[in-house]
């Protein structure tokens, strides 16, 4: 909010998308803490590069599943030695699964009539599904990666990134933000008392 407030005392409306998207992506790095903060802040920074690359195209199912593609390669870009079961494989599952949908979607453009009910109801519906995608990676993280099953955790990093589109589907949708559990790895439920 502090990075957006600084671009123009005007109306937001003025703004350029590519102003928007860079400065979020700044933001999002100098606010990153710890891995998962620099993970995101990589997630954040592919997808926005991406919704900037293309000036005039409404936001659609097909740049939404282009910003995830690239938001999944710069967080593995981001890492040395990427482990499953993390923020990773959730970005990377919600975009195989936006992707796939894609091919799917009777609507997959959006024209300049689309009007502002239509583009939110269309990326809600596809967000949606990237939801699910996220939390089935969430849910998967300890079978992936021993660290997590040990604990008896899920990576909060994953996790956190399914509330990220929980509230962005909220705020299309304009309701509260869908549910999520809270998630607990295997392990967690075998433990002795």
């Amino acid at each position: 909010v502090e990075e957006l407030a600084k671009l123009d005392d005007s109306a937001l409306e003025s703004v350029s998308r590519d102003e928007i998207v860079s400065a979020v992506a700044r933001a999002a790095l100098l606010g990153a803490r710890g891995n998962s903060g620099v993970i995101l802040s990589q997630v954040v920074r592919g997808a926005a590069e991406e919704l900037a690359s293309r000036p005039g195209e409404l936001v659609d199912p097909v740049l939404v599943s282009a910003a995830l593609a690239r938001a999944a390669d710069a967080a593995y870009a981001s890492v040395r030695d990427p482990a499953e079961g993390t923020m990773l494989t959730a970005v990377r599952a919600m975009a195989s699964r936006v992707a796939h949908d894609l091919a799917h979607m009777d609507t997959q453009r959006l024209g300049p009539e689309a009007t502002a009910q239509e583009q939110d109801e269309l990326l809600a519906e596809v967000l949606e599904n990237a939801l699910e995608a996220g939390k089935e990676a969430v849910e998967r993280g300890p079978e992936q990666l021993a660290v997590l099953r040990e604990a008896g955790v899920v990576d909060a990093g994953a996790y956190g990134l399914t509330v990220i589109i929980a509230g962005c589907l909220a705020a299309l949708r304009g309701l509260a933000a869908p549910e999520l559990e809270h998630q607990f790895a295997p392990a967690a439920l075998h433990r002795p008392e």
